[in-house]
């Protein structure tokens, strides 16, 4: 063993009691946002304009204290779930690479059917597919390939499908991270494809629908905002002054939702959303909602979807209640995003049989891929065949 235990005894027992201490005093925290969430809840209007500003979560016409009890669902409708996996390029490595690997599956609730599934892996190898802009497609970049692929994936599925309503489910965010050292241009482009599989699914029919979701979601949006509501909407004196719900998450504020219930919605206040999914009319909004059945600790989840849904109310409904549903199949996250990244998952064994299989290709080519220096060490005693001495 070369990691020392005793030498991190007295280090996390310390962490054991600031934590305790940290519980007893968000405790109070969240006890203050649940009080201006009532106080303020019907002050969105004169809130909109400053909470973009400060990047705090933006109202909508729903009182921000708004709870909506799990709706009805149809007797039979379509959940598809995309999730995706990857193996990044290692410059260590015989060749340079990187791998996608999208799992999907088309859950017919009601049906009776067996659900369909899919995986689909995609290789990138030749140079331009490996750079961007001069820069190794690895990392965040990589990531955004994922989602496209995701969101494509998601967007094919549906317009397999010839009937009934249909959720298409993704895990994560719907807003595109894009990293902000790319290019104005570069960005526009990203998020356009992106946008185009929204609309892809958007028009396969007036009951298809797209969504994500986000298990323990970190975000602290809404608690921005009700400090700003605090500061009686001046954006200027919030940003001077401390906030302290800075660190307190949305989800803890919304933990007092029944099971099943949906908070208000909200518009999210990135600036991506605003400067390129809004002009394609797309714009991301989002709501909180408890997936856990009655009589269970709360599961506070978040959940994104496009204008198009959150301006239909049947649609809205038919998301939150389809969520629940699927939710409480596995047990807190949808069965169908459960199954799609299982379907995605690649093992390390499958990553050392890809690895041969891509060292015979090389052989069979004629050409002779060797590791590098440092990656065929660590093979030597990750595998416990040398010891370094």
């Amino acid at each position: 063993m070369t990691l020392e235990l005793n030498k991190l005894t007295e280090t996390v027992q310390a962490m054991g009691r600031e934590l305790a201490a940290n519980t007893r005093e968000r405790a109070n925290l969240v006890d203050l946002a649940r009080e201006w969430l009532v106080t303020y809840a019907d002050q969105g209007d004169r809130l909109q304009q400053p909470a973009r500003s400060i990047h705090a979560a933006i109202p909508t016409a729903e009182p921000m204290n708004a709870v909506f009890p799990q709706p009805a669902l149809p007797s039979t409708f379509t959940i598809i779930g995309a999730d995706g996996s990857q193996i990044q390029p290692d410059r260590h490595a015989a060749a340079l690479y990187y791998l996608i690997n999208v799992g999907s599956i088309v859950y017919r609730h009601g049906s009776g059917q067996a659900p369909e599934t899919h995986s689909e892996p995609s290789l990138g190898y030749k140079e331009d597919d490996l750079y961007e802009q001069g820069r190794l497609v690895a990392g965040n970049l990589l990531d955004v390939r994922r989602d496209l692929a995701e969101v494509t994936t998601l967007a094919d599925r549906c317009e397999e499908q010839q009937d009934g309503p249909i959720v298409a489910l993704v895990d994560g965010t719907l807003l595109l991270w894009i990293l902000e050292d790319r290019t104005a241009e570069w960005q526009r482009k990203k998020v356009d494809t992106y946008t185009e599989q929204l609309r892809r699914i958007q028009q396969v029919g007036p009951k298809a629908t797209v969504a994500s979701f986000t298990s323990r979601p970190r975000r602290t949006e809404v608690t921005r905002l009700l400090y700003l509501a605090s500061a009686d909407g001046d954006a200027e004196r919030a940003r001077q002054s401390t906030n302290p719900l800075e660190r307190v998450p949305d989800r803890w504020v919304f933990a007092t939702l029944p099971p099943g219930a949906r908070s208000a919605l909200f518009v999210s206040p990135a600036p991506i959303n605003h400067e390129h999914y809004a002009p394609e009319g797309q714009t991301i909004h989002f709501f909180y909602l408890n997936v856990a059945r009655e009589g269970e600790k709360p599961a506070i989840a978040r959940i994104e979807c496009p204008e198009w849904v959150a301006a239909e109310r049947d649609l809205l409904d038919f998301v939150h209640g389809a969520v629940v549903d699927q939710a409480r199949i596995t047990g807190e996250y949808p069965y169908a995003l459960a199954r799609a990244d299982e379907l995605a998952f690649v093992s390390g064994r499958e990553r050392r049989a890809f690895a041969e299989m891509v060292n015979t290709a090389l052989l069979s080519a004629g050409v002779i891929g060797e590791p590098s220096p440092k990656a065929y060490q660590k093979t030597l005693t990750r595998r416990g065949r040398r010891r370094i001495r």
